[in-house]
């Protein structure tokens, strides 16, 4: 697994450089749990495929130092200079297997590494990232891996007594036309229950982990995901999601197909499109509470190692 260069060749001085001004700043700045430097790329898709292979016991090394300790099949995470490193190397016959993604290019087509046919096939995090890339890039027909990352349940996990009334709204900025949630917020303060807001960017994990097992219910703002690793978490929490659904955005002048909640279902929560169908949508889970069972569905489809199995799977089929 690569998210970094391998400090060899061509790389060398730029990779040691930036590893070591990298490994100043950690010493000068105290660790976040997301910036921790073990962990490096997307941190929660590089600790859940690290964590959930470990879990499984597959063999497998992690940024190596040295070419020498290099596999035969190799997986790039994240870093547009690893992959064209890994490219070149794989042209060098020291790479039999190459895979690449989920977190390099949002888009196939403004990245030509990706499509480039010594990558044996572009890792996405949901279907419809899946379909883009082989609209932007067609050469990656038959060529596309849909793999989602788990999340750690024993951490993610409910609270043994049951939660009192209160809902989570979780909002990410540019939530696409709902500038405000306020109307939500006061509808539900008006059907007695208590909210709890939470943005994007402005909390620590442990707060968003209390938010959600003192929650019934987290209703969700954002304009699009790539899979909802924050969706997964509360699902993980046994917490079901309602979730403003949009379907379209654009980006720079180009219009694209998207999804808020790529993984959402009906043991895990709804979709809403506007204020009134999302009236509707809240009392169907207020009087069908028992049809969600999250955490259940969590555990089976979206565990650390459940996920990790499913790549592992996918990459050594190939």
């Amino acid at each position: 697994m690569l998210t970094d260069p391998i400090p060899t060749g061509i790389d060398f001085v730029p990779e040691k450089s930036k590893r070591l001004l990298r490994h100043i700043k950690y010493l000068a700045k105290k660790r976040s749990f997301s910036s921790d430097p073990l962990y490096r790329g997307h941190f929660a898709v590089t600790r859940s495929l690290l964590q959930g292979l470990e879990k499984i016991g597959v063999n497998f090394n992690y940024s190596p130092r040295k070419l020498s300790s290099l596999a035969e099949t190799v997986i790039v995470l994240a870093g547009v200079n690893t992959l064209r490193q890994a490219i070149r190397l794989k042209q060098g016959g020291h790479i039999k297997k190459l895979f690449a993604g989920p977190n390099i290019f949002n888009f196939s087509d403004r990245g030509i590494n990706l499509a480039s046919p010594e990558v044996d096939a572009a890792i996405t995090a949901s279907p419809y990232i899946g379909d883009l890339f082989v609209e932007g890039s067609p050469s990656l027909r038959g060529r596309i891996i849909t793999w989602a990352a788990g999340v750690d349940v024993d951490y993610w996990r409910p609270e043994r007594h049951a939660p009192g009334k209160k809902i989570l709204i979780y909002k990410k900025q540019n939530a696409g036309p709902v500038e405000s949630v306020e109307p939500f917020a006061n509808y539900l303060r008006e059907k007695g229950y208590e909210i709890v807001n939470l943005e994007y960017g402005n909390y620590t994990h442990g707060e968003f982990l209390e938010a959600l097992q003192q929650s019934q219910l987290m209703i969700g703002f954002v304009i699009a995901e790539t899979q909802g690793i924050a969706w997964a978490e509360a699902w993980s929490v046994g917490v079901p999601t309602l979730i403003w659904r949009n379907t379209s955005r654009v980006v720079k002048g180009r219009l694209y197909k998207c999804s808020t909640a790529p993984y959402l279902c009906d043991r895990n929560g709804l979709f809403f499109d506007n204020f009134d169908n999302f009236r509707q949508q809240f009392a169907y889970w207020e009087s069908h509470r028992d049809q969600f069972d999250p955490r259940t569905w969590a555990l089976k489809n979206m565990s650390d190692e459940v996920c990790a199995q499913k790549l592992y799977s996918k990459v050594t089929s190939c």
